[in-house]
C-alpha cells in the first residue's frame, strides 16, 4: 500500500448506479466540483433494471440525453393479461394501455440498464468531463458537527481506498464485460470497458467534502456507516413470491410474444417483456434463489405457457427477485450526507419502476445541493429532500405492497387484481403524478403561502408542470412547452399574460413588470454573492392574443431583460389560427382573458400559482427560498 494523500471537493457520490449517475449529471451540468466513486471496475452491461418510464425519459430529455436511448429501446404501448388452468386453455382476458397522451411526450420503453447508464455517463462527460473513478471504495466517514451549519465548510472527511488491479479483479469477478463479437457488444461502450489508470492504485486517500451522496445500493455502506436502520414490513422473500428473471433470445408461437404480457395458470404467474435488439425478458416462479437457474426458469415458464411453445437460443443474463420492501430510517444526516436510490428504499420489481424512482431521488436532490454550493440557496432547502422523497418512498412501498399481494408468482396470482392495480396507478408508476406536499418549495394549503390553485386547475401545485403545445410568437412554430424547461438549475416564472390585445389586460402585465423590477426584487437577497439574475431564473411569457393584434415589443421590456424573445414568448390562440394545435390555456384551465402567474422549480415541479397582481407574494416566496 502506497502513502496516503488528501484532497478537497464540493461533493462526493458513492456508487455509480443510475441514481448516482443522475446526481453526478446534475453536478456536471451545474459546474459543481464533484467526485463519483465505485468499487466496480466497469458500468453495468447486462440485465438489471430495464423499464424507462414517461417521467424519467422527460427528465433525460431535459438534459439532452433521451433521444438515442429512446430510439433504440423497445416500446411498450400496452400490456396483455392471459389466464388459464389445467381444465381450461390459456386465453387473453384483458389489455391495458401503458401510455396515453395526457401522461406526457414519451411512452414506456424497455432497454438494458447498461444503456441507461451509458446515456448518463456520456452526458456527464459532455457537460464538464466528469467521469466515474472505478475501483475506489469508501472505508470511513466522519462529520465535523461544529461546522455543519456553514454551507461552505468541508465538514465531511471521507477515507477511500484505491484498489490494486488484483483487488479489483477479485471484487469484480462476477461482472462480465462484453467483448467484440458478443451478443450485447456495442462500440458505444468502448470508453467504459475498463477503468482508467490514475496512478493512485494501491493507495488510500482522505477527501474533505461539503456533501456526500450515498447511492451504493441495497447493501449500502453509506447507510450502515451512518448507523441508519433499513426497516422492512415483515413480508420479505416469501417462497411463493420468488421469481427468476432471464434475458434471452427466444422464439415462440405465443400470440403476444412481442407485447409485455402477464400469464396466470392455476394461480401461478409468469411474464414476458420485449427488449431492445431482439432480447426477451422472462419472469417465472422458482422455489428459491439456488434454483433460479436459466434451465429452471425456462422450465417453469414452459409449464405456465403450455400449450404454447418457447425455444430459447441464447441466454444473456439471469437474476432472481423476491418481495422485499425496506426504507432507511432517515434520508440524510445533518443535511450533509444523503441516501438515494436503493440505499434509501427497496421493493419488488413487479411494476418496473424501481430504477425510475431511484433516478428521481437524485434528480430531486442534485439541483438543491448545487444551489447551496453556489450560494444561491441556504442549507434549509436541503431539508425538503427528506420531506419530499420521504413521502414518495412511503407511497412507493405502499403501492408495491398492494401489487405484490395481488401478484405472488408462486401461488394465488390474481389477473384481475394485478391489472386493476396497474391501471389505477399508471400516473404514479409512470412518475408523472408524483406530487410534493406543502413546504419551503411548494406553496399550497398547509404552508405559509397558499397558491390559488383554481386559477390553473390543470397545473397541480407540487407536481411537474405538464407539457402542452404552444406556438412561438416570433414564427408560429408549434412547441411542446415542456421543452422550455431544460435542467439547467434555473427557476422559471411563467407569465400567462392572457389577452394582451385588451388594453386593460396589458396594463395588468405592465404593473406586474413594475413590481418585479423594483428594486430588481427577485434577486435583492443575492446582493454581494456575485450571482447574475439570469443564472437563477428566467421569465417565460404565454399570451392568448392574436399574433396579428400584438407584437413582442408591446410587452414590458423588463420581462425580457435577460431573454431572447424568440425562445421566451409564446402564444396560444387557436381562435384566430384554426389550424393551430395549441390549447394550453384550455388544458391548464387558465382564463384566456386574465391569465395567471406560475413559479416553476429547476426540477419543473410547480411551486406557486397566483394572480398577476400577486407579484409581491411571489417575490416574498422566492426571497424565502434564496435567503
Amino acid at each position: 500500500m502506497t502513502a496516503s494523500s488528501a484532497s478537497t471537493t464540493d461533493v462526493v457520490i458513492i456508487g455509480s448506479g443510475p441514481s448516482g449517475l443522475m446526481a453526478a449529471l446534475w453536478m456536471a451540468r451545474s459546474g459543481v466540483k464533484t467526485r463519483i466513486i465505485d468499487a466496480r471496475a466497469t458500468k453495468v452491461f447486462r440485465g438489471q433494471a430495464d423499464g424507462m418510464q414517461t417521467g424519467t425519459l422527460d427528465i433525460f430529455d431535459s438534459f439532452g440525453i433521451a433521444d438515442d436511448l429512446y430510439k433504440n429501446a423497445a416500446p411498450a404501448m400496452e400490456m396483455t393479461f392471459w389466464a388459464g388452468s389445467k381444465d381450461s386453455p390459456l386465453k387473453r382476458v384483458a389489455r391495458l394501455p401503458k401510455w396515453y397522451p395526457e401522461l406526457g411526450q414519451y411512452h414506456l420503453v424497455h432497454t438494458s440498464q447498461g444503456n441507461t447508464e451509458r446515456a448518463l455517463l456520456d452526458g456527464m462527460k459532455a457537460f464538464n468531463g466528469l467521469e466515474v473513478e472505478r475501483g475506489v471504495i469508501a472505508s470511513a466517514i466522519a462529520i465535523d458537527e461544529s461546522s455543519v451549519h456553514d454551507p461552505q465548510a468541508h465538514a465531511i472527511t471521507l477515507t477511500v481506498k484505491h484498489l490494486t488491479d488484483e483487488e479489483l479483479a477479485s471484487s469484480s469477478s462476477k461482472f462480465t464485460v462484453p467483448q467484440p463479437g458478443d451478443f450485447n457488444y456495442t462500440l458505444a461502450d468502448e470508453p467504459y470497458l475498463k477503468r482508467k489508470v490514475t496512478g493512485k492504485e494501491g493507495s488510500t486517500e482522505t477527501i474533505k467534502a461539503k456533501f456526500v451522496i450515498g447511492t451504493d445500493g441495497s447493501r449500502s455502506w453509506t447507510r450502515q456507516a451512518l448507523g441508519f436502520d433499513f426497516l422492512g414490513d415483515g413480508d420479505d422473500n416469501g417462497d411463493e413470491s420468488m421469481g427468476g428473471i432471464l434475458d434471452c433470445v427466444a422464439t415462440s408461437n405465443f400470440p403476444d410474444i412481442h407485447i409485455q404480457s402477464m400469464i396466470a395458470k392455476d394461480g401461478r404467474g409468469a411474464g414476458f417483456v420485449p427488449r431492445e435488439n431482439g432480447l426477451l425478458r422472462i419472469a417465472a416462479p422458482v422455489a428459491n434463489k439456488s434454483e433460479a437457474t436459466p434451465e429452471a426458469i425456462i422450465k417453469s415458464l414452459k409449464e405456465i405457457l403450455s400449450p404454447y411453445e418457447l425455444n430459447v437460443t441464447h441466454v444473456d443474463w439471469c437474476g432472481v427477485f423476491g418481495t422485499s420492501r425496506r426504507v432507511a430510517s432517515s434520508a440524510s444526516k445533518h443535511s450533509r450526507i444523503f441516501l438515494a436510490g436503493d440505499a434509501l428504499h427497496v421493493h419488488s420489481p413487479r411494476a418496473g419502476i424501481g430504477m425510475n424512482f431511484s433516478i428521481q431521488d437524485a434528480y430531486n436532490l442534485g439541483w438543491k445541493i448545487a444551489h447551496v454550493v453556489k450560494g444561491i440557496s441556504p442549507l434549509a432547502i436541503l431539508k425538503t429532500y427528506d420531506e419530499e422523497r420521504g413521502l414518495t418512498s412511503k407511497q412507493l412501498i405502499s403501492f408495491d405492497k398492494a401489487l405484490s399481494e395481488q401478484s405472488p408468482l408462486g401461488a394465488n396470482f390474481s389477473v384481475k387484481g394485478t391489472r386493476q392495480g396497474l391501471q389505477d396507478n399508471l400516473p404514479f408508476s409512470s412518475t408523472t403524478a408524483i406530487e410534493y406536499e406543502a413546504g419551503l418549495l411548494v406553496a399550497k394549503e398547509g404552508g405559509t403561502v397558499n397558491s390559488k390553485q383554481y386559477l390553473a386547475p390543470g397545473i397541480p401545485v407540487g407536481r411537474r408542470l405538464p407539457s402542452q403545445t404552444v406556438e412561438r410568437h416570433a414564427n408560429g412554430e408549434p412547441v411542446g412547452f415542456g421543452k422550455c424547461f431544460p435542467s439547467d438549475g434555473r427557476y422559471r416564472i411563467v407569465v400567462f399574460a392572457g389577452n394582451i390585445s385588451n388594453p386593460e389586460q396589458l396594463r395588468r402585465v405592465e404593473h406586474l413588470s413594475k413590481m418585479l423590477k423594483l428594486p430588481e426584487a427577485l434577486l435583492q437577497r443575492l446582493d454581494g454573492r456575485a450571482i447574475a439574475p439570469q443564472d437563477v431564473y428566467e421569465i417565460l411569457i404565454v399570451h392568448s392574443a392574436s399574433r396579428d393584434d400584438v407584437e413582442v415589443t408591446d410587452l414590458p421590456p423588463f420581462l425580457l431583460k435577460h431573454s431572447d424573445p424568440f425562445d421566451h414568448v409564446f402564444v396560444d390562440n387557436n381562435q384566430s389560427r384554426t389550424w393551430a394545435l395549441t390549447d394550453a390555456y384550455g388544458k391548464y384551465g387558465i382564463s384566456q382573458d386574465r391569465g395567471c402567474l406560475v413559479l416553476v422549480r429547476p426540477d419543473r415541479h410547480v411551486t406557486y400559482i397566483g394572480e398577476l397582481e400577486d407579484a409581491t407574494e411571489l417575490v416574498q416566496l422566492i426571497s424565502s427560498i434564496l435567503d
